[in-house]
């Protein structure tokens, strides 16, 4: 894999969606196993061992049936003729999928094969905040999130990326303002805008639930900011269950909390 060379990776046009575990890692996936197929046949090859007979154990190519050593994958190469190498390449292309105003697909496509998306998430998040009747701030204590991750590759890294959006929803909810005058930015840096710090980090009890992802690699599927999609409606139902008034307009600042409060 080489990474941070544009003259030498092919030519991407951006990363969105939450689709790169699924189809990058998918191509990998295949990759590999077309590059294992291909060492194997090699290997077989070099020491007259049938394809079948041989597999990759740890970092040696073994008989499957003794278990004896082959080729240690650290001397494997050394007995390649000069310029030869083992390749393994893959084209992935994700199944077809159709726009939701698409109703004619609905028609002409099975329903096991129609799908807006490559695959779905499903994620559930609950928050605990503390409002203060004088001044109108919202401080969120805690939020419980329940992310359906498919199968968890890194789950560090999983953990990571659910917090880190949690944190964007909270400043969506609360914080998070771009104001235009008459066509003029009245919002000049991130701390105009209300972006959310460090010290407006709740804590965050993440739950990762695996439900295997049959188009996935080894079942797992993207995650990226989707943390960003229910935890501001669960601050906002949190706030409404504090004051028993419902905010509906973005971000729920101090002002607006006041304003419903002070309500007949």
């Amino acid at each position: 894999m080489i990474t941070g060379d544009t003259l030498l990776t092919p030519k991407h046009n951006c990363a969105i969606g939450e689709r790169q575990t699924l189809i990058c890692g998918k191509a990998a996936l295949l990759a590999a196993s077309e590059f294992k197929s291909n060492l194997l046949a090699k290997a077989g090859a070099l020491s007259g061992s049938s394809l079948g007979s041989l597999d990759v154990f740890e970092d040696r190519i073994i008989d499957k049936t003794s278990g004896r050593t082959i080729f240690t994958l650290e001397e494997f190469p050394r007995r390649l003729a000069p310029g030869e190498g083992v390749r393994g390449e893959c084209e992935y292309l994700a199944p077809p999928t159709y726009a939701l105003y698409d109703v004619e697909a609905r028609k002409r496509v099975p329903p096991e094969e129609y799908r807006n998306y490559p695959s779905y998430a499903y994620t559930t998040h609950v928050a605990f905040v503390e409002v203060d009747t004088l001044s109108g701030k919202v401080r969120v204590l805690k939020v419980i999130a329940a992310h359906d991750v498919g199968v968890a590759i890194n789950p560090q890294k999983i953990e990571g990326q659910i917090e880190g959006s949690t944190l964007m929803g909270l400043g969506y909810a609360l914080k998070e303002a771009f104001i235009v005058e008459k066509g003029i930015f009245k919002s000049r840096n991130y701390r105009d805008c209300g972006i959310p710090t460090i010290r407006d980090m709740p804590s965050i009890e993440v739950i990762i639930i695996e439900d295997p992802e049959p188009q996935g690699p080894y079942g797992a599927k993207g995650i990226s900011e989707i943390a960003t999609v229910p935890a501001t409606p669960a601050i906002l139902n949190a706030i409404y269950d504090a004051i028993g008034r419902r905010v509906y307009s973005i971000p729920a600042n101090p002002e607006k909390i006041l304003e419903l409060l002070n309500m007949r």
